[in-house]
């Protein structure tokens, strides 16, 4: 048995390996636990086992995982599983062995329970979280009723974060936690999944109230999560969202929040024929205004006296070629 100084020294040790962002293949685990069961007090004392071949993560190997993957404080259990999907989750592959050497990964203490109570072979880490996730909380709406409510959000980013999340948590409960044996192809990922009318609920309940009727005009049935967060850019786009940046509201957009009379002065300013804005309510205004404010920052009109921005790399103003004149 190894002495117990060195688990120490190892776990001192500053050769901590440091996992990329990105989710590719982070070690080769080829796991097949034979022999009689080893109790946690001797894995608590010794590297993990090595036989026939087969390979094992070391102790700073597996301190650096837990480290990563660790829930932080204030964290919710929703954007923590999403972390660990964005980070590489499901390209980590481990046994039931490793998976509790790494120890409490959240602060539910429900939830850490069962981590530890799960047997088997090589999985994902992703696979065995959400084999913890669905004993923990059965449903979709179990998880809602035990959780916090999802917070209200009032930038882009808070918004495509609430949207990922919901899509995440339909994807749990939507798909098996791991794949059917002899099953061939990739699964969906969690952004191809539906937005369906019940998360456009939740995402609509939890925003600004100023927003709702131009989210209402955008959300439609049968797109997916990455649409609906496409269509959250598209807000942002046209003045009618704040980023957390606030980098400086574009000249031509209108702010949050506009009234009809906003809407209208916009739209006949902006060349848009007065019957065709006239008696309008004010959803077609803003439906109306969203595609002409988008439309006009791909095709800017400048101001005359308006400094321009500087003209394209390789293009023929930057190479001091004189632009063709028309002449009428």
């Amino acid at each position: 048995m190894t002495p117990f100084w060195w688990f120490l020294q190892e776990l001192n040790s500053p050769a901590i390996p440091v996992l990329a962002p990105e989710p590719a293949p982070l070690w080769a685990s080829y796991c097949s636990l034979q022999g009689t069961a080893v109790t946690m007090a001797e894995r608590a004392l010794a590297p993990t086992q090595i036989g026939r071949g087969d390979r094992y993560y070391t102790y700073t190997e597996l301190l650096a995982i837990s480290r990563r993957f660790k829930q932080n404080p204030n964290e919710l259990m929703i954007t923590w599983i999403l972390r660990v999907y964005d980070q590489g989750g499901p390209a980590l592959s481990l046994n039931s062995g490793e998976l509790a050497l790494l120890g409490d990964l959240t602060s539910d203490a429900i939830f850490n329970y069962r981590c530890k109570t799960l047997r088997g072979g090589c999985k994902a880490l992703l696979t065995w979280l959400l084999l913890a996730w669905r004993r923990r909380w059965e449903s979709f709406l179990h998880f809602e009723a035990t959780e916090l409510p999802f917070r209200p959000w009032t930038t882009m980013e808070e918004g495509i974060q609430l949207v990922r999340e919901l899509g995440m948590l339909d994807w749990i409960y939507r798909e098996p936690p791991s794949p059917p044996a002899g099953e061939q192809g990739p699964r969906p990922a969690p952004e191809d999944v539906p937005f369906t009318q019940g998360l456009q609920r939740r995402l609509l309940t939890a925003a600004p109230s100023e927003l709702r009727l131009s989210l209402v005009s955008l959300l439609v049935k049968g797109m997916t999560v990455l649409e609906a967060v496409m269509e959250i850019q598209t807000i942002a786009d046209v003045g009618l969202l704040w980023r957390q940046s606030q980098p400086g509201r574009a000249k031509l957009m209108l702010g949050p929040n506009p009234t009809r009379k906003d809407l209208m002065g916009w739209l006949l300013s902006h060349g848009v024929p007065k019957e065709r804005v006239d008696k309008q309510p004010t959803k077609v205004l803003l439906e109306l205004y969203i595609k002409e404010a988008k439309r006009s920052r791909s095709h800017p009109t400048y101001v005359l006296g308006e400094e321009q921005p500087p003209p394209p790399p390789y293009s023929d103003q930057a190479c001091g070629e004189e632009l063709p004149v028309r002449l009428d």
